[in-house]
């Protein structure tokens, strides 16, 4: 696993990135702030600007200038850095090497990517964001995970949002091929959302690849953070793969942001009477996105050639405390959700998080009326 280096001669300069990405509602977007880096060879150079210099530049103007120099105040660039590398956590600016070159070619990068894992050894070049609802019918749940261990087989990294249903799902099945696989969250890096998916965090960021995002340690997940997130899913890809999605989905919203991009989409045909298909179904009629039907028709359609990467042993998921509880009053033999609030005590919605955990884990399934069974090993 990389750590951060915070003694090479760029060391201070991040620290002004740091603050620049702090930067809130002044009118310094992206591209404002690279004209910045541009004019003073770095941004250090930016932030310690007199006024005089910076109401000189075209691209300025006195409100903006106004409002960066009173936010400046409230910003400590090296008590930024100090945090951060106690951490642990890297940061990679737009201009650094590690940094993916494909999302930099998109209308609004992040200034930055901060990662928990091993993102430099993730090629990005061959790889492929899956998304789709976060609640997926069988159908969806069995190709979300097929799909991602199929073309994770092939040394493709898997890129989703960690979010409940096909996305946990898409991770999970590259991490039973022992492949690579990003999460992008709409929160810190250190922070896991949502919460009962730790072992799935724990299981990327200790060799599966990496949890990143364009926020500081320590934000909080907000509302308004996952659209966001999800030009940064599109933007990392060359392909985007939708499974299951509904008409006003976050998915779909992915997908035209892939398609704004210039990345081809894929999209799984389903039931036209099915709600979970009715947004893979209109990109396809649409043509917005390449039908396909498994692994293979990406790598086709994508002229990738397989590096023949021999599927590897399932990924073994630790469980603790109340996951345990749950899995060890299970076998083959199906259990009804009522039972295992009897033998444990637990209130419907912890259960239900539990159980949702452990299904997206591999193992258990969830089977019609409630009932549940182990996975055999």
């Amino acid at each position: 696993m990389s750590s951060p280096d915070f003694n090479s001669p760029q060391k201070e300069e991040l620290a002004y990135w740091l603050a620049f990405n702090m930067l809130s509602g002044t009118g310094l977007g992206f591209r404002k702030i690279k004209l910045l880096y541009d004019h003073f060879q770095g941004l250090q150079g930016a932030w310690l600007a007199p006024l005089k210099e910076l109401n000189s530049l075209p691209w300025l103007n006195a409100s903006i200038i106004e409002r960066f120099s009173e936010q400046k105040k409230t910003i400590e660039p090296l008590a930024l850095l100090e945090k951060l590398q106690v951490s642990g956590i890297s940061a990679f600016p737009y201009v650094h090497e590690y940094y993916p070159s494909a999302l930099r070619q998109i209308h609004d990068p992040p200034l930055l990517l901060f990662a928990k894992g091993d993102l430099p050894i993730c090629d990005f070049n061959h790889a492929v964001g899956i998304v789709g609802t976060r609640k997926p019918s069988p159908y969806g749940q069995k190709l979300a995970k097929s799909i991602a261990r199929e073309l994770a087989q092939t040394g493709t990294v898997v890129v989703s949002g960690m979010a409940f249903g096909i996305d946990s799902l898409a991770h999970w099945g590259a991490l039973a091929a022992k492949g690579k696989t990003v999460a992008v969250l709409g929160c810190g890096v250190d922070i896991c959302y949502p919460a009962t998916n730790k072992p799935l965090y724990k299981a990327i960021t200790e060799g599966g690849g990496a949890v990143v995002s364009e926020y500081f340690p320590g934000t909080g997940p907000q509302t308004w953070h996952f659209p966001a997130r999800n030009r940064i899913i599109s933007g990392l890809t060359p392909a985007l793969a939708v499974i299951e999605a509904g008409l006003d989905s976050g998915a779909l919203i992915t997908a035209k942001l892939a398609f704004e991009q210039n990345r081809e989409v894929f999209a799984i045909p389903g039931r036209i009477d099915s709600a979970t298909s009715a947004g893979t179904n209109y990109l396809i009629a649409k043509n917005t996105a390449h039908l396909f039907r498994n692994a293979a028709d990406i790598l086709e359609e994508m002229n990738w050639a397989s590096n023949n990467k021999q599927p590897g042993s399932a990924t073994v998921v630790t469980l603790q405390g109340r996951e345990m509880e749950v899995y060890e009053l299970m076998s083959a033999e199906p259990v009804h959700f009522d039972y295992l609030i009897e033998k444990t005590g637990i209130n419907s919605g912890e259960l239900s998080a539990i159980l949702t955990m452990l299904e997206l884990a591999g193992v258990i399934s969830r089977l019609p009326g409630d009932w549940y069974s182990r996975e055999k090993p």
